[in-house]
């Protein structure tokens, strides 16, 4: 709809014409854009798979991102030449410290004559099996013998991985586990973990945990893939996720403490977003706790209106191999993840010029784990999601 007196002299119609054009100069949506149709801006509440047995819908949409997947074989590829390299190594005449030639390459590495043994990966929440035939087409790639746990939690994921055993790796060294990665039951560790147990804000659907509690499972020197995960928020502004939040309170009283996936669309990130907690894997310390606190802070360069905090992640799967949706440095075509929003419960009106200062906490108890958040800076906020009244993930 246009309003308002008309300013060029060939009337209204030259704006319908560089309406026109504007839509006929549109390029084909990419990936991404094709995927969230339909989506974009709607509160989505997150997964929370440690606690509900995702649905096969959501697996498939999940299976659609081809980066990702080829991402993980990549970095498997890439974790198996260094295992092997490594264990050739140490059982050489050489001794542990040799570096001939032959023993850094691109290429695929020959097996059995100093390390018949296969190296042993788990792929921990294997879903319908994707990492699986990314780990077997790996191990192909490297030339290299591996045996494969795999292991689930999920019922209706198990029937399809029972299926897929039977039929497509049934010549393959693999075995199924059924049951929570934290409480294995396997007589052997694992040289490598492969798990995708990432959700928007990186750590929110509870990978450290669960990784915590599998690694008395990972041999000392083993790898895990992805090796660490950082999260990064920003403040932004958008009437449109601010009114849904507000409409979404006749149903939900705590509406805008609760933290959503958003494919954030009419909508204006305020500043470059900054980090804020990273996990390592394995863990350093086991003994270290999961509870963070945070403080950073954004120098505004317009008049601008705060609605809420963006959420991005990104993650080292091994080597340099990264998945990223940092908006500055989002991996191409990934699909699989929108931002996480973090609601204001009142729009905060900041100058340019004036400093923002955002408090975030990840909370741990025995059962739960929650996020809070408030403001400081120009203006304070309460803490919104204290105590995890109204959001927390189930351990």
């Amino acid at each position: 709809m246009i309003t308002g007196s008309c300013r060029h002299d060939h009337g209204y119609v030259s704006y319908q014409q560089y309406l026109m054009w504007l839509w006929k100069t549109l390029g084909d949506p990419d990936l991404y854009e094709q995927q969230s149709k339909g989506l974009e801006d709607q509160l989505q509440e997150p997964l929370q798979p440690l606690r509900d047995n995702l649905s096969s819908t959501t697996y498939s949409i999940f299976e659609m991102d081809p980066y990702k997947y080829q991402a993980y074989e990549t970095a498997i590829y890439e974790a198996l030449k260094h295992r092997t390299r490594c264990n050739r190594s140490t059982q050489s005449p050489h001794g542990p410290n040799d570096t001939s030639p032959n023993e850094i390459t691109n290429g695929p590495l020959e097996t059995g004559s100093l390390n018949s043994d296969p190296q042993v990966v788990m792929v921990l929440g294997a879903g319908r099996g994707p990492l699986v035939n990314a780990t077997l087409s790996a191990a192909k790639r490297a030339n290299c013998d591996v045996r494969v746990y795999v292991v689930e939690k999920n019922p209706n994921a198990l029937f399809t991985l029972q299926d897929r055993l039977a039929h497509e790796w049934h010549d393959k060294d693999v075995h199924l586990c059924g049951g929570d990665m934290r409480n294995l039951d396997v007589s052997e560790k694992a040289d490598i973990f492969v798990s995708e147990l990432l959700g928007s804000f990186g750590d929110n659907e509870l990978s450290p945990e669960c990784l915590d509690g599998a690694q008395p499972h990972l041999k000392d020197d083993g790898i895990s893939i992805p090796c660490s995960y950082t999260s990064f928020v920003a403040p932004f502004q958008s009437a449109q996720f601010y009114s849904e939040t507000k409409r979404s309170l006749n149903s939900i009283s705590s509406a805008q403490e609760t933290p959503y996936v958003v494919r954030l669309l009419n909508c204006k990130v305020l500043a470059e977003p900054k980090e804020v907690f990273t996990f390592r894997h394995p863990k350093p310390d086991p003994k270290q706790s999961n509870s963070r606190s945070t403080t950073c802070s954004f120098l505004m360069e317009h008049d601008a209106v705060i609605h809420g905090l963006a959420g991005y992640f990104e993650a080292k799967l091994f080597g340099d191999v990264m998945l990223s949706i940092h908006p500055q440095r989002h991996s191409p075509q990934m699909v699989s993840w929108f931002p996480m929003a973090f609601p204001l419960d009142h729009p905060i009106y900041v100058r340019a010029g004036e400093l923002v200062t955002v408090h975030l906490w990840r909370v741990v108890s025995s059962r739960h784990v929650w996020y809070e958040w408030a403001l400081t800076e120009p203006r304070p906020t309460r803490i919104h999601n204290g105590a995890g009244h109204a959001y927390k993930l189930t351990l």
